[in-house]
């Protein structure tokens, strides 16, 4: 009865290691991503990603004041540009400032619309890419 008992165990024991030897780990794989895990190998959804923050450095264009600008990722409009910074702001959400999330690993397309004193807009644009390495790109749009 020991005998039958122990070689139960011992089969049991070994069907567990070799079925959790089979799994792979699940954690975050996206090289785009924060929080990249390097010895996942499934993506279960975890993943967390940087922020842009789109700011202006100049307060003209071709000497005319800019009243405001308009801030739109993939065709939705995010914000209004209100404040001016000679350099990169101190942080994701200086004020004045528009935030962008990203949601995933793929790169945005961003637009702007520059308002002028004279009432001529002025049109800007680009694209951007989530960092792994940062959690805020800063992305100047006026120069």
């Amino acid at each position: 009865m020991k005998r039958n008992l122990l070689l139960l165990m011992t089969i049991v024991v070994a069907v567990n290691l070799l079925f959790s030897s089979c799994q792979k780990k699940k954690g975050c794989t996206d090289p785009n991503a924060l929080n990249r895990d390097l010895v996942a190998e499934v993506n279960d959804g975890s993943c967390k990603y940087s922020n842009a923050t789109f700011y202006a450095s100049a307060g003209f264009f071709n000497g005319i004041p800019i009243v405001k600008i308009d801030v739109t990722v993939n065709g939705r409009d995010i914000g209004t540009i209100s404040a001016i910074y000679s350099s990169a702001p101190g942080n994701c959400s200086a004020q004045g400032t528009v935030a962008y999330q990203f949601l995933d690993g793929n790169k945005i397309d961003w637009n702007t619309t520059v308002y002028l004193a004279s009432g001529a807009t002025v049109s800007g644009s680009g694209q951007v890419s989530p960092s792994s390495v940062s959690d805020c790109i800063k992305v100047n749009v006026t120069r």
